[in-house]
């Protein structure tokens, strides 16, 4: 038996007819760039979502980029962002020349920690980048005040929160921008790259509909910046097949999170937290182990034929293209502590007695 914590292809080959007959139709449709299936799947993800604009892009970093440059970001802006998230979110900071000021997290969610974030803020803070980290929403209301308060642009990273909720509401909704990944690993997934950027105002849809692609107008003359980010027809497609799976998905990743809190609650490990009235998708279900014991765990499971991931280490900033000197006491903490246990729709009843017996086992052996 080996159990990986994602798995991507047994989602694919379930679906494998309909995946099919959706990729044969784009092939004779002779529509391969942005025709109906990319209409299609913006209305989709709108309707999902509950926003009143989508535009689907090449991937999920080319979602934060395009929300930058609608931004109307220049040289040397400052940024507000974790440390503790995928590279994506931090690269386009970089390729962009803008500055990277890194905020430290909250303990409890891994998200932007509210009083570092208010701390850092300064006159030339532009915007904030809030992550919704393996799926679980962020302080959102409190940070959404604060971009309020100094005038800040909202970028949210959902790129692990599709179906994803606070309050009810559809996170990427609360900020100007929602940024989402469709990685082949993510909750709504593609067999390559694709990304979605959603909005609630018209003047900043259109303006994405041409930053999409070169900056065009509808007589293809580029008048503004703009870049190669199309969403290829047969991503599209795929997605439209999955999108209307997405809910069973989330409601299976939920079964396995509360299958693993109350098999593991006992255990020398700190178990995810839901925020209060926040509906966690569980992209990544993440525990906390001693840092001195990680390796030896990592390393005894698979052996038992389990594979394991960890999200994220090094921290961003702490790597060499985004070093910074800021202080992220918290980021550094989990840093060394975090990892991410199997978690996908597919995965069967006995695979989960197989992995939560297999934790019990090395912790007994552990004590």
């Amino acid at each position: 038996m080996e159990i990986n914590f994602a798995n991507p292809h047994k989602n694919n080959i379930f679906l494998i007819k309909k995946i099919k007959k959706k990729i044969n139709n784009v092939i004779y449709s002779n529509k391969y760039i942005l025709g109906d299936e990319n209409q299609i799947l913006q209305k989709k993800i709108e309707a999902y979502t509950g926003s009143k604009y989508a535009v689907t892009l090449n991937s999920g970093t080319d979602a934060i980029l395009c929300s930058l440059i609608a931004s109307n970001m220049k040289h040397n802006d400052e940024i507000l962002v974790p440390s503790h998230t995928a590279t994506a979110t931090i690269s386009v900071l970089k390729l962009l020349n803008l500055k990277i000021k890194f905020v430290d997290i909250d303990l409890s969610d891994y998200n932007l920690d509210i009083k570092d974030l208010q701390k850092k803020i300064t006159k030339k803070s532009k915007a904030i980048i809030a992550v919704h980290i393996y799926g679980n929403p962020s302080n959102i209301i409190k940070i959404k005040k604060i971009a309020n308060k100094f005038k800040l642009i909202l970028i949210e990273d959902c790129a692990q929160a599709m179906g994803t909720k606070f309050l009810n509401k559809h996170v990427g909704n609360f900020g100007d921008f929602g940024c989402f990944s469709f990685f082949p690993t993510k909750n709504l997934s593609a067999i390559g790259d694709a990304g979605a950027v959603i909005v609630n105002k018209k003047n900043l849809y259109h303006k994405l509909l041409k930053i999409r692609q070169y900056g065009w107008n509808k007589k293809r003359a580029s008048v503004i910046t703009g870049i190669n980010s199309r969403c290829d027809e047969l991503q599209a497609a795929i997605l439209n097949v999955k999108i209307d799976n997405l809910d069973k998905y989330i409601f299976k990743r939920r079964k396995i999170a509360d299958f693993y809190n109350k098999s593991l609650a006992n255990l020398p490990i700190v178990l995810p937290k839901e925020r209060k009235k926040g509906k966690h998708s569980y992209h990544l279900y993440v525990i906390r182990i001693y840092a001195n014991l990680r390796k030896k765990f990592m390393v005894y499971m698979k052996k038992q034929g389990i594979n394991l991931g960890i999200h994220y280490y090094p921290p961003n900033h702490k790597m060499k293209s985004f070093k910074s000197n800021n202080t992220l006491k918290n980021t550094d903490f989990i840093s060394k502590q975090i990892v991410s246990l199997p978690i996908y729709p597919e995965l069967k009843l006995k695979e989960l007695v197989y992995i939560t017996s297999r934790i019990k086992s090395f912790f007994k052996k552990n004590k």
